[in-house]
């Protein structure tokens, strides 16, 4: 176990979706890959919305049942126990998979091409730089009780 008792993560998350949704937008504005259709067609801004909004409540969801268990949802503090309820039944990463559900689901609304591009980068730092040092952390904390969950969980999908 680390000396400071969070994970070693390579970013805070919220901020690596802030800067996924930024480029995304910058570089559609200065090089457009015109991939998509082009905006608002409203079947696509249909979809884009239901998918913003569907990955937002599973992140929502992820983060009420933190609250309620009573552990940090914040990543940059402790965690206090494995949280086993909610939409962690299913899954480890509710709110990261929210994160990047709604990366995509912006690139359908908004036409934006850079978006899904940002999509797949938004995961892989998601999972490299924050998932994966995550489950040492707690692997390291909370031993069989986490390896457990983890066998009993999928960790994206």
């Amino acid at each position: 176990m680390p000396a400071v008792d969070r994970p070693d993560i390579v970013i805070f998350p919220p901020l690596a979706m802030l800067i996924a949704i930024v480029a995304a937008v910058t570089l559609e504005w200065l090089l457009p890959l015109q991939i998509l259709p082009p905006p608002f067609p409203f079947w696509m801004t249909a979809i884009g919305a239901l998918l913003v909004l569907a990955s937002l409540a599973v992140a929502g969801s992820g983060a009420r049942t933190f609250a309620k268990s009573g552990t940090n949802i914040d990543v940059r503090q402790p965690t206090l126990k494995v949280v086993e309820t909610g939409p962690y039944r299913f899954i480890r990463n509710p709110m990261y998979l929210g994160m990047v559900g709604a990366q995509f689901g912006l690139a359908f609304a908004f036409s934006l091409d850079w978006a899904l591009i940002g999509g797949v980068a938004l995961w892989a730092v998601l999972h490299y730089g924050v998932v994966l040092r995550e489950e040492a952390y707690l692997t390291a904390k909370f031993g069989e009780t986490y390896t457990a969950f983890m066998g009993r969980t999928h960790r994206w999908l």
